[in-house]
């Protein structure tokens, strides 16, 4: 597939200062709330065991506890608050090294009952989890304009709490989440895909949902906002098929509009050999557009991460998420870390 053209980035309409992007090796949180589907734990208990490794962490919160009621606003001591609290708290105690954060709030699963119930019901589906367990979960119907509205809302919010606090260079994207913490993600198992396609979903209205992202994300002003990229996949057919171009289209959307604002992620790095073409095309595109350039490993403990942290260096990264649960970056040795660290940042020079 051949690579868009991509459009220069156009100007903020105010100018206002951009906080620099998170750099390095970057905790992806206390992940093991998702299989288990219940709230994060922020203590950074795990991250003191690799003290001064690191340079960033992914503060995680359920969108179900931070507006429990259609009424009350963000909720007071939030996960979030907890999460920067805590991060405060190590920045004093490593001054030389501190955290910067990424903020990623979970839907999907995670939304209110409230908002489920006010956008069209909740809809049972069969969910099999990165470790091929199936779940029995309830979705909202996110692509419907009521449950974006309250999502939007939300980013409202957030915005006005945290956009100015200066731990916080971004806000991970998770508009229109469904089974992960990934947008242009979706479970195509006819458990899982049947019953919302039942409720009214198609491929137009999922499309839709996504390309109103750049919008949701208006109100951080100053914060960056990072996409998790992947094919978009079309289930209207009955069988799924991967839309790569659906997903360059938006990349460039989102640079003409956001600008610097706009950082590209994927959270399946792996190992050249195990990357498929899909994604391949799409990282080329990540490396060519000028964004910021993140990743996520795609498993917790890969066999040489060293190699999955040098394909990411080589597609442009200067970020990469490591698992803290399941293994992780608790068991690498520290003189590798530190290597790690010093490979992303000499991209980050460049």
């Amino acid at each position: 597939m051949v690579l868009p053209a991509w459009p220069c980035p156009q100007p903020l309409a105010k100018a206002v200062a951009v906080k620099e992007p998170l750099r390095g090796l970057i905790s992806m949180g206390a992940y093991r709330f998702a299989p288990a589907w219940g709230e994060p734990d922020n203590s950074l208990e795990t991250v003191r065991q690799k003290p001064g490794l690191l340079q960033g962490i992914v503060i995680l919160a359920s969108w179900r506890s931070l507006e429990p009621t259609p009424t009350s606003g963000l909720a007071d001591d939030n996960e979030i608050d907890q999460g920067l609290a805590n991060v405060r708290k190590y920045n004093q105690d490593y001054p030389d090294t501190p955290l910067a954060v990424k903020i990623r709030v979970w839907g999907g699963f995670w939304a209110p009952d409230w908002v489920m119930d006010d956008s069209g019901g909740k809809i049972p589906v069969v969910h099999t989890n990165f470790r091929g367990v199936t779940k029995d979960r309830t979705l909202g119907h996110v692509w419907d304009d009521k449950y974006h509205w309250h999502w939007a809302h939300l980013q409202q919010m957030l915005a006005a709490k945290y956009d100015s606090d200066p731990l916080v260079h971004e806000v991970a994207v998770t508009s229109c989440m469904m089974f992960t913490a990934e947008p242009f993600s979706i479970d195509t198992r006819p458990p899982a895909v049947d019953p919302l396609r039942k409720a009214g979903m198609t491929d137009a209205k999922y499309q839709g949902c996504l390309n109103k992202i750049v919008d949701d994300y208006a109100p951080w002003k100053t914060t960056r906002f990072e996409t998790p990229l992947n094919p978009f996949k079309g289930t209207d057919s009955g069988h799924p098929k991967h839309d790569v171009g659906f997903t360059l289209g938006w990349m460039a959307d989102c640079r003409q509009r956001a600008g610097e604002r706009c950082v590209f992620d994927n959270h399946d790095l792996d190992v050249p050999s195990k990357v498929n073409k899909d994604l391949q095309t799409i990282y080329a595109a990540m490396k060519k557009s000028g964004a910021e350039v993140e990743f996520q490993t795609g498993g917790a403990s890969p066999p040489d991460l060293g190699a999955v942290v040098g394909y990411g260096v080589e597609m442009g990264a200067t970020s990469i998420e490591l698992y803290q649960d399941f293994g992780g970056f608790t068991q690498v040795p520290d003189d590798d870390l530190h290597k790690y660290a010093a490979m992303l940042e000499h991209n980050d020079a460049q």
